[in-house]
């Protein structure tokens, strides 16, 4: 038995070797192994686009998460955000029979058919980061409550411009469900608190640097009496961040929004941004393994959870909950390193 386990190791261990792009995690068997580790647990981990600090993040935190549990754990994700490409890694696994299946969905219109054929065919599916239709997944792993979120971020600008002028958002796609979320609580809360804030467009980036890059520089020259803007997509609010300086309009106009305080390190120490918010990626990815790992012992996911790594979880429904965003500021943001 020992013998067997050593050769299946080494197999494993090759094959990661040979595929570059698919990340494969795996714990060595013990010599005697438990009884709950004899049948190996295949999960698979599907980001919307691999090579963006965000992502990088997530994948830390599921590496982590892998070592913990013993699980085998693979992160691949399409080089960038499309649909197509998700769906093909998606029928991949799919194929190779696996476990879990936990993907952040790009397009749910285009990924729920594949989803809900994986479920049919007895692969438990997931969701984390960005949501597909709920027929298509058993749960959804969401960062924080949406209508929580989307309060706090126009409450975040209307602090620093007065409550009044014009703003705009910068989201990542129009088919993200949890993004349009996040829109739909911002404009109820501009409606029914803040009158002369003035919403003028919701400008997407296409989960694209580049494009964030340009839709902020043309936004800015669109509207010459923009006060603030809110990236709920983590690549708007470093690419106006960058925008702002390069035009010397950093003490003109506010951004605040979602993103990853190494990427607005300098920003915030510069005083070109006051504040951002997100939570952690990593702690995220962390979540979402142990998730695909307590599902697959048929354990009970009960709101209150504690997880180990993590802290107490919140259960509404099918979607669960991880916490409360972190707020991040020229004094604090030293003290995280995603």
């Amino acid at each position: 038995m020992q013998k067997r386990s050593l050769v299946l190791l080494i197999l494993l261990i090759f094959v990661s070797a040979c595929n570059k792009k698919e990340i494969l995690y795996v714990q060595e068997t013990p010599s005697e192994p438990h009884p709950e580790l004899t049948e190996q647990i295949d999960i698979v981990i599907v980001p919307k686009v691999m090579e963006i600090p965000y992502f990088q993040a997530v994948q830390q935190g599921v590496e982590e998460a892998a070592k913990s549990t013993g699980a085998t754990v693979h992160f691949k994700g399409p080089a960038t955000a499309d649909p197509a490409q998700q769906e093909e890694i998606i029928r991949t696994f799919i194929k190779q029979d696996v476990d879990v299946l936990a993907v952040s969905v790009i397009d749910p219109d285009r990924l729920t058919p594949v989803l809900a054929e994986a479920r049919r065919q007895g692969i438990t599916v997931l969701t984390w980061d960005a949501d597909a239709h709920p027929e298509a997944r058993d749960y959804f792993i969401n960062m924080v409550d949406a209508e929580m979120l989307g309060e706090h971020l126009l409450d975040s600008l209307a602090a620093q411009i007065g409550e009044e002028g014009e703003y705009i958002v910068l989201s990542g796609s129009q088919s993200s469900l949890n993004q349009e979320e996040w829109l739909h609580w911002i404009k109820q809360h501009n409606r029914a608190y803040y009158p002369n804030l003035i919403l003028r467009e919701v400008a997407y980036t296409n989960d694209s640097p580049v494009t964030a890059y340009q839709e902020s520089k043309r936004v800015v020259k669109a509207y010459p009496d923009l006060k603030g803007i809110i990236g709920i997509a983590s690549l708007g609010p470093p690419a106006a961040a960058a925008v702002l300086k390069e035009e010397n309009l950093s003490n003109d106009i506010a951004i605040v929004g979602l993103a990853s305080p190494r990427d607005m390190n300098e920003h915030l120490k510069e005083g070109n941004v006051q504040g951002i918010t997100l939570w952690s990626p990593k702690k995220l990815g962390y979540l979402t393994v142990m998730i695909a790992k307590l599902m697959q012992e048929d354990a009970v996911i009960e709101d209150g959870m504690l997880i180990d790594g993590v802290g107490r979880i919140q259960v509404k429904g099918e979607q669960i909950i991880m916490g409360e965003p972190i707020d991040f500021t020229a004094e604090n943001v030293d003290q995280y390193d995603f």
